[in-house]
């Protein structure tokens, strides 16, 4: 299905960031839907909370997204307003490995609707590390990809009371550390996950946009109203060897928020059996 038909086509899409996440937005959203792309001047989303700690982040990510969202539509009187939070750290099911988890959240004011997609992603440098030289220092850089990658200083006393952002070239970086270094005999060095400073994120966000698009292209059968979506997923995918249902995936149903009519999309992963060593009967 096309987008030309879509109630977003053509209209003024207000993106609600300070880190330049239009780069990656943007470009998806004027593709797909002819949009223009609104970036508000002085829109300080640090004060949602800060990667770097100065600022702590309350409530989920989604709540955070909605707060940025409403606080940007209110202040430059927007009808459509994506805003975005993303977190760091072990991912979900495979916990030893960090990732990348990204909200991507469309407010549509005028018309009392509200769509959200989550891209996980294992591509991410998110890394920390005390250092003590200026050897371990450059290990650390070279493996997180300075300087396209920005890096975040930060002395080792109690609450971080010095946070040095936005280092530019190894010069800089080697003469500030070797300044709070004499200073402390160690510091610590974080990667920079503020969008601008870091294009592996980047690219994840264009990923979720490229997600939140689609899935405001996909209309309730019924209604017509954008995305329809997965709901929720049921259990019950049977066993190749057995054929007894297992706790793998049967069917998603898709559920549209304004009238309620679902869909049963079967074999969702186009798997219509289960290998029995997944089986909790054959395997137990």
């Amino acid at each position: 299905m096309g987008f030309s038909d879509s109630i977003f086509f053509r209209r003024d899409f207000l993106i609600a960031t300070h880190h330049r996440k239009e780069d990656a937005i943007g470009p998806v959203f004027r593709e797909k839907f002819e949009a223009n792309i609104i970036v508000p001047e002085n829109f300080n989303t640090d004060v949602f909370g800060t990667f770097s700690g100065e600022i702590e982040r309350t409530g989920t990510p989604l709540e955070t997204a909605r707060r940025k969202s409403k606080a940007a539509s209110e202040a430059f009187n927007a009808n459509l307003v994506i805003a975005s939070e993303g977190s760091f750290g072990p991912h979900p099911s495979l916990y030893f490995i960090p990732a990348d988890d990204e909200i991507l959240l469309l407010t549509d004011y005028e018309n009392n609707l509200e769509i959200a997609v989550r891209e996980v992603s294992t591509k991410t440098n998110f890394a920390g590390k005390e250092v003590k030289t200026r050897d371990e220092l450059k290990s650390f850089c070279e493996t997180s990809g300075f300087p396209d990658h920005k890096v975040i200083l930060k002395t080792v006393d109690e609450g971080h009371s010095t946070i040095i952002k936005d280092i530019q070239s190894w010069d800089e970086l080697q003469s500030t550390a070797e300044m709070l270094l004499a200073i402390y005999g160690k510091l610590l060095i974080e990667t920079d996950m503020r969008a601008m400073n870091n294009p592996t994120r980047m690219s994840v966000i264009a990923q979720a946009a490229e997600k939140l698009a689609n899935l405001m292209n996909s209309k309730c059968p019924r209604c017509k109203t954008p995305g329809f979506d997965v709901g929720k997923s049921e259990p019950g995918l049977p066993c190749s060897l057995c054929k007894l249902p297992t706790e793998s995936t049967l069917k998603h149903v898709y559920i549209c928020k304004k009238c309620g009519y679902h869909e049963d999309l079967y074999y969702p992963y186009k798997k219509t059996f289960e290998d029995p060593q997944y089986c909790q009967w054959c395997n137990p």
